[in-house]
């Protein structure tokens, strides 16, 4: 069996900056491969910034050894990309291939092949060695991505993003996480993963665990259920804002076929000041001001700050002449959404979040916070010409500082690597609306009925996100503000009493925001509906189970009418959808996941003030967990924690995400 050997480990870069070696990849040369894709290249641009080599690993292997043993196949190349592994001999009955049409939710169709274990770091072993000594000026100049330096920014090994993390479909992930800042906690939170009767992985203090204590480690360890690219980043209060992020790829099969994986995009906005601080303007804004602001856009950790040219600052990316690339897009972004498009080049999507579709063409992609895009895009002949990757932020969807020139030139592809100079390419007529795609083009490669006749209560679980403007809704204990609510309260969890190692006593606080789903079939339909006064969209995210879409209207809901508009037949399905300024989100989910699992914004500022609430999806499916589970230690060592003893003294003045 191969094993990655990768540690996660949290850096404060302002106080004790240790910056660590690359990663380090210890593989087994003499497995057979099932050889993956060419990988693409990215230009010289790219290199000269620090931390931002997110290209997928050109040598990365998948393995399913029993499959193997029994003569099955890798079936995935250039001209098959729906096919992944298969067992070539004729007239086999029943089961004889996985591909994009296998059904990962039906464990009677054989759901998930069972791959490796991918163990990312030996949680008794330093795998990543320090540098020669630098000073702390020299690391804070290194770690500028657009230029400029950040206050007490925190990464994943030093880096902004983090290291990609890759699995092939069926593995099984295994990641300690050793946090070093020396005044938070932590948490690792994997974006859109099902985590399948593993609540206690998702990683969300004050829901699944207790934060991992200053010095501690904790151990993730999930299935790859599902197959594309996400993100992971912190649910820590307001850290993954300060940069504790990246990027998550799941190999598996395409519903298109194509050449080259350029691998992740990841698309961010980005503020100099700790998000800490940055919080505080957050919590003294009436319902009608705008969030904190935002002062660049990165791709991949590079950017440029109030309208520099510097060439440096641009992510490269290069294309072959004639092949078609795939980009993994993923908005991991504070408070931004954004138009993405490559000048005078076709977008052709093949998957939303982590759900295969069948693929359309545009010529731009709006992307929410939270969501991702797979596109193939089909690179030119003519090779004279390098052109400009723009991310232009959404009107009414974003939050960057309007004294600031904010350009949405921010990555350049280029079709030869040795050009420096910038693009010379025009940007057609663009698209800024905040709107998410139009689900009618969103139709899932495995199709989901859904039955009309939902198993709760819909008018009980319909819930309004917005910001009433009083203090009276206030948690007791902190000081008032007016707090963003999903519901009549505003979300406000204790870091030390997680809820599903307390679930009687998380029930009563109606600071916890529960709501009971004891139904075990069906589904369950939740309507979200944008409240007054502060009409603004807001993007949701789900966790532990993927949502169709039976409705997403820029109307008023009205449980008597509103339900005409609903799509019953194959709707869009993901883990992340824009709730509509003035309008009404309709969802509906499989209760076929026992835990407690966060529905909220993921503006990182209406989650920390409250714009949330938690799903008790049967709750007597929720494992005890013994004082000998990693669960219960994390907790012990959190609770006994000096920062811990000081933190409890004090006011919170966030919701704890």
């Amino acid at each position: 069996m191969g094993w990655f050997k990768i540690t996660l480990e949290y850096v404060l870069q302002i106080t004790q900056l240790n910056p660590f070696s690359p990663i380090i990849v210890d593989q087994d040369v003499a497995q057979k491969p099932l050889g993956l894709p060419t990988q693409g290249s990215h230009g010289p641009a790219s290199h000269s910034i620090p931390g931002v080599d997110v290209q997928p690993k050109a040598t990365f292997e998948c393995h399913y050894p029993e499959l193997e043993a029994s003569g099955w196949e890798f079936c995935n190349t250039e001209t098959s990309r729906d096919c992944w592994i298969q067992d070539p001999k004729a007239n086999q009955p029943n089961f004889t291939r996985y591909d994009v049409r296998t059904d990962y939710e039906n464990p009677y169709n054989r759901g998930t092949p069972k791959g490796i274990t991918r163990e990312l770091a030996d949680k008794n072993t330093t795998v990543l060695a320090r540098r020669n000594r630098e000073s702390r000026a020299d690391l804070l100049e290194k770690l500028k991505p657009d230029g400029v330096a950040k206050t007490k920014g925190k990464y994943f090994n030093g880096t902004y993003p983090g290291p990609v993390i890759e699995a092939c479909w069926g593995d099984q992930i295994v990641v300690h996480v050793t946090n070093r800042i020396p005044d938070n906690g932590t948490t690792v939170h994997w974006h859109g993963i099902r985590q399948l009767n593993s609540n206690e992985m998702d990683g969300v203090n004050g829901v699944t665990q207790c934060p991992i204590a200053p010095g501690d480690t904790f151990t993730y360890n999930f299935t790859a259920m599902q197959y594309g690219h996400s993100w992971y980043h912190s649910h820590y209060s307001s850290q993954y804002p300060d940069g504790v992020a990246g990027p998550l790829v799941i190999h598996g099969p395409s519903s298109a076929d194509w050449d080259i994986d350029l691998g992740p995009v990841m698309i961010s906005d980005w503020v100099h000041q700790t998000a800490f601080v940055a919080y505080a303007a957050e919590m003294t804004n009436s319902s009608s001001d705008p969030p904190p602001a935002s002062d660049s856009i990165l791709v991949n950790g590079i950017g440029h700050y109030n309208g520099s040219q510097d060439p440096q600052y641009y992510f490269n990316t290069t294309f072959t002449p004639g092949k078609k690339h795939v980009l993994k897009l993923i908005n991991g972004a504070i408070g931004a959404s954004f138009t993405f498009r490559i000048d005078d080049h076709n977008l052709t999507v093949i998957a939303n979040d982590l759900v295969p579709v069948h693929p359309f063409t545009v010529q731009e992609l709006f992307i929410g916070i939270g969501q991702r895009y797979t596109v193939v895009v089909e690179a030119k002949n003519d090779t004279s010409a390098d052109y400009w990757m723009r991310t232009m932020p959404a009107n009414f969807c974003n939050s960057f500082d309007p004294s600031i020139v904010v350009d949405e030139k921010t990555a350049i592809v280029r079709y030869n690597s040795s050009r420096t100079a910038l693009p010379q390419s025009n940007l057609a007529l663009p698209s800024t609306d905040c709107n998410d795609v139009d689900p009618v083009l969103l139709n899932p490669i495995v199709p989901w009925c859904v039955d009309q006749h939902p198993q709760n209560n819909v008018t009980a679980d319909t819930f309004e996100a917005g910001k009433p403007n009083t203090t009276a809704l206030s948690p007791p204990g902190p000081t008032p503000y007016v707090h963003w609510v999903l519901g009549d309260l505003p979300m406000w969890l204790d870091f030390d009493k997680p809820t599903i190692l307390n679930i009687d006593e998380s029930i009563a606080n109606p600071y916890y925001k529960i709501v009971e789903e004891r139904y075990d079939r069906g589904f369950i339909y939740v309507i979200l509906e944008s409240a007054a006064p502060t009409f603004v969209p807001h993007p949701m995210h789900l966790h532990g189970s993927d949502f169709v879409i039976l409705a997403q209207s820029n109307t008023t809901w009205d449980e008597k009418t509103s339900p005409a508009l609903f799509n019953y037949d194959n709707p869009p399905r993901r883990d992340t959808a824009l709730l509509p300024a003035g309008g009404f989100l309709a969802m509906a989910f499989r209760p076929d996941n026992p835990g407690a699992w966060l529905l909220h914004c993921h503006i990182a500022w209406h989650a920390s003030s409250g714009l949330a609430l938690q799903l008790l999806v049967r709750p007597k499916g929720i494992p005890r967990f013994d004082d000998d589970t990693e669960t219960q230690r994390i907790c012990k060592n959190w609770s006994e924690s000096p920062l811990w003893q000081k933190l409890k003294t004090e006011n919170q003045d966030d919701s704890g995400i």
